[in-house]
């Protein structure tokens, strides 16, 4: 449904405290946008002529002010009309819908932290993904790092990275008016992804799905067993995986990631089961309910070297050294301080890995680090004997102690070159800004410019997967608060303006 702006100007009132004053306001016209900021608490959030703007700044405070009738017209004028479409403001997008391959798939996403990436995931496929945000924003609107540290609805980095190709509803869904548009929105849909709030409770329990729907819940420890009532945060989900205990030096506290890395496992699970049940449903007509567990999906990650004791091997136990249990007891360091960073380079002693350690120590002596008596070293058997034999112990520390020296006079890029030219393994532990300039992922197309607020241009990685018939791409960027509540709601469940009206002043939209 697509409606114009309407055909003549509307009349609002302003901040003159007397109920009876009015003026009109054109918002066809910059000049009438520019006045209605004038009487607009946060003027700062109206910045187009569009009502899907003004629609929009309702939800940044305006709906806070005791000028209620300001507020009734305002929302009248804003809904009439559909939210307008920011997938021309893209730097990059595809042309036509027929370029996706989910395009006939429509995913409805209560927003939180699990069903952010699974929603980001199924909309970068093509699915026509609606996340739906209680009426003063999503968590994820509040997540740092902002756009030039300033903090705001619609100036989260990680809202923008995580929502792209999404369309944004407001919705109470814990009342009854909200809970009936809530199960009318669920009817149109195919998957139908929520995750625990804070209190443990999921958001859809007690509602009746159809029978025909996919549905996803994402649990702290899943929906069933002795913790199914338990809360917990990423930090803790973590902890609870054993994922931890694996990482870090054996003499220090078990190392944790410093991104919540349990909620992107889960969210990228929760993504992958719902288009499992989504092949099944096509298959044989019947939807079904899927439960994810955030900590079953972290402890996955750590799984082949978690239980490798279950299968009778050895225990791995915490170490930073790459080669654990392949040098006879002595671990070689995998990580190297250099000029400008780090470098990852594999000293390793097994049988599978061992030429890379003598490419190493060629290059070395060919740089004068380490003695040429090196040349000929069987650095399999030394690596073997190095748990009871001292000489090769010292062996190990000989080269090692050469790498240390060399990559501490030499670049990150320097250390690659090396790499590559002498055939061992490394590799440069790359900042945030290193990826974000890297050749290679700017040659894959990974980034994609879009416009996020105040017009701003930033790059979100988009293409993480590149497929031979379809190309992922960024076709709208994430939704500002409320944008597209008046395209479902009136373009799509038919609702009037009246009872949209109804439904703002009642905090329910």
């Amino acid at each position: 449904m697509s409606v114009g702006v309407p055909a003549s100007p509307v009349s609002l009132p302003t901040r003159d405290p007397s109920p009876h004053w009015r003026t009109s306001i054109d918002l066809r016209s910059p000049l009438g946008v520019r006045m209605l900021s004038s009487q607009v608490p946060s003027a700062d959030m109206v910045s187009s002529s569009s009502p899907a703007a003004a629609f929009s700044a309702l939800h940044h405070g305006v709906h806070r002010s005791p000028h209620i009738l300001f507020v009734v017209k305002l929302i009248t004028c804003s809904m009439v009309a559909a939210t307008e479409s920011r997938a021309d403001s893209c730097g990059v997008r595809m042309e036509g819908v027929e370029a996706t391959m989910l395009r006939d798939v429509r995913v409805l996403e209560i927003s939180a932290a699990p069903t952010m990436l699974a929603g980001q995931i199924l909309g970068d496929l093509g699915a026509d993904v609606v996340t739906i945000e209680p009426p003063g924003g999503a968590t994820g609107r509040r997540l740092e790092p902002f756009i030039d540290n300033i903090p705001g609805l619609d100036r989260s980095l990680t809202w923008q990275a995580l929502n792209r190709n999404k369309r944004g509803i407001t919705l109470r869904h814990d009342c009854a008016d909200g809970r009936a548009l809530l199960e009318r929105l669920i009817e149109r849909c195919d998957i139908v992804l929520e995750a625990a709030s804070e209190d443990g409770s999921l958001p859809l329990e007690g509602l009746s799905l159809p029978s025909n729907v996919v549905h996803c819940a994402t649990t702290a420890f899943s929906k069933s067993g002795p913790k199914a009532a338990y809360r917990a945060e990423d930090l803790v989900l973590m902890a609870a995986s054993g994922a931890p205990a694996l990482a870090g030096d054996a003499d220090r506290p078990p190392v944790f990631f410093p991104v919540p890395q349990a909620m992107m496992e889960a969210g990228a699970e929760a993504a992958v089961a719902a288009l499992a049940g989504l092949v099944a449903r096509d298959r044989d007509g019947l939807g079904q309910t899927i439960d994810v567990s955030v900590r079953t999906a972290a402890m996955m990650s750590a799984l082949s070297r978690a239980f490798a004791g279950f299968s009778g091997e050895k225990a791995v136990t915490r170490s930073s050294a790459v080669g654990s249990g392949l040098t006879g007891g002595r671990l070689a360091p995998s990580m190297y301080a250099c000029a400008d960073g780090h470098m990852m380079i594999s000293v390793v002693f097994g049988a599978g890995f061992v030429a890379t350690t003598r490419q190493i120590a060629k290059w070395a002596i060919d740089e004068g680090a380490l003695g040429a008596e090196f040349a000929q070293a069987d650095w399999l058997t030394t690596g073997r004997k190095a748990s009871s034999d001292p000489a090769a112990r010292a062996s190990i520390d000989a080269l090692v102690d050469a790498v240390s020296r060399l990559c501490l006079t030499k670049t990150k890029d320097e250390l690659t070159a090396a790499a590559r030219h002498y055939g061992f393994m490394a590799a440069p532990v790359m900042t945030m800004a290193d990826i974000a300039n890297s050749h290679q992922y700017r040659k894959r197309g990974l980034f994609a410019t879009v416009e996020a607020t105040d017009r701003r241009s930033i790059d979100v990685p988009a293409r993480f997967i590149q497929f031979s018939n379809y190309r992922i791409d960024v076709r709208r960027p994430a939704p500002r608060l409320s944008e597209h509540t008046a395209e479902l709601l009136i373009g799509e469940l038919g609702l009037s303006t009246t009872e949209i009206q109804a439904l703002f002043v009642h905090g329910i939209i």
